[in-house]
């Protein structure tokens, strides 16, 4: 059996190996991917709706999409940094506990 080859922007998409993490939301910060219906990107862990794969363009960084003209995500914040943003997280629970 001879391996696929990408017919279209959909097959393209869904034979790369960072589809399946968009899938999975798995929490990984090496890309970017951007909606082209939308105009949005996010991370791969965003819990938005998963787009359709002709849909989907990947970025390296978040740089990249903003110069692509996508807009952040308002749920995922990719451009905000995550470890203050967790921390921030964390002090909010720690409090609402007291």
């Amino acid at each position: 059996m001879t391996p696929s080859i990408p017919k279209g922007p959909a097959d393209a998409v869904w034979n790369d190996p960072r589809w399946a993490v968009l899938c999975a939301r798995t929490p990984d910060s090496s890309f970017f991917y951007a909606v082209q219906t939308t105009g949005v990107f996010c991370r791969p862990g965003c819990g938005s709706r998963r787009p359709k794969p002709e849909n989907v363009t990947f970025f390296a960084d978040a740089k990249a999409a903003l110069a692509a003209g996508y807009r952040p995500c308002r749920r995922c914040r990719p451009t905000e940094d995550q470890t203050r943003r967790r921390a921030a997280e964390f002090v909010q629970i720690a409090e609402s506990l007291d």
